[in-house]
């Protein structure tokens, strides 16, 4: 377009004065015009440019951002899926573990069986009058000489208790039941035993161990009462025993029976929130 203008600049200028210029000469000054027109470089255009730069690298910044979000999709998946695998594995310990505890409270149900079916044909066979006459005397002479020594809170709920299996002691040699007598006394002396064997430990040694009642004792929550899968406060509860709930103590640890309920699950519970169960009068008459 500047080349046209020119062109026409030298038209007008040639017919103003034809008598100076000649034909060749505006020839050769639009040649001139032409060649160095053509040698004009064009500068390119800074903000052209960079105007068509900018949608590539802002598509090049949401494609950065898009991976960077699906790789921390893709890390929070992985993370969730450890979590949920080792959860699964600490599922599967825990059923194998209940499992195999209630296979031991089978087994432990069926030895605490046994040995009251032969503590109770022990005691009928030894169940005379003399016998038994013999066995409450032997008991409460041990309960006198424990009685000569102060009493923690928890050992006199113990001596409460085993002072209400011989007086049931008592109400059945009264009415000739020798083998309820007994079994009483013999209750009776098992309480005695673990508050003597409790002190004597604690003199020695502070750590307690699990001993084995040689009668079981049948006893009743007089409280609702939490059993503990292992003696101790912060022991896992593994259940509420409501008020009146019957139970057998086969052992204890310290101040802890372990006691087998009517249901068949074993557990540790609280001795002071127990109470021996013991027939009415009534109904210890022999037959």
């Amino acid at each position: 377009m500047q080349l046209l203008r020119q062109a026409l600049r030298l038209y007008r200028y040639l017919k103003m004065w034809p008598e100076k210029i000649s034909a060749r000469v505006v020839f050769v000054l639009i040649g001139m015009n032409i060649a160095a027109c053509s040698h004009i470089q064009k500068v390119p255009s800074p903000a052209r440019e960079a105007t068509g730069s900018f949608p590539l690298t802002r598509e090049m910044a949401q494609f950065e951002f898009g991976c960077s979000n699906l790789r921390a999709e893709r890390k929070a998946q992985q993370q969730e899926i450890q979590r949920l695998q080792k959860l699964l594995a600490e599922k599967e310990v825990y059923i194998r573990s209940q499992e195999v505890r209630q296979q031991d409270q089978q087994k432990t149900l069926q030895e605490t069986s046994n040995r009251a079916a032969h503590a109770q044909v022990r005691l009928r066979r030894l169940a005379t009058r003399p016998a038994a006459a013999s066995t409450i005397a032997e008991v409460e002479m041990v309960m006198e000489n424990l009685k000569s020594s102060s009493f923690t809170d928890s050992e006199l709920i113990l001596q409460a208790q085993a002072q209400r299996l011989l007086d049931a002691a008592a109400t059945a040699y009264a009415v000739d039941n020798y083998a309820a007598a007994m079994d009483y006394a013999s209750q009776a002396r098992e309480f005695i035993n673990m508050m003597r064997n409790n002190r004597e430990r604690k003199a020695s040694d502070p750590h307690h161990v699990t001993v084995l009642f040689q009668v079981p004792i049948p006893l009743r929550a007089s409280v609702n009462s939490k059993l503990r899968e292992k003696p101790g406060l912060k022991a896992p509860i593994l259940g509420v025993l409501k008020k009146e709930s019957i139970m057998t103590a086969e052992a204890y640890r310290g101040e802890w029976l372990q006691i087998l309920t009517a249901d068949g699950r074993s557990g540790w519970i609280f001795s002071t929130l127990v109470e021996a169960q013991v027939l009415p009068g009534s109904e210890m008459v022999a037959k």
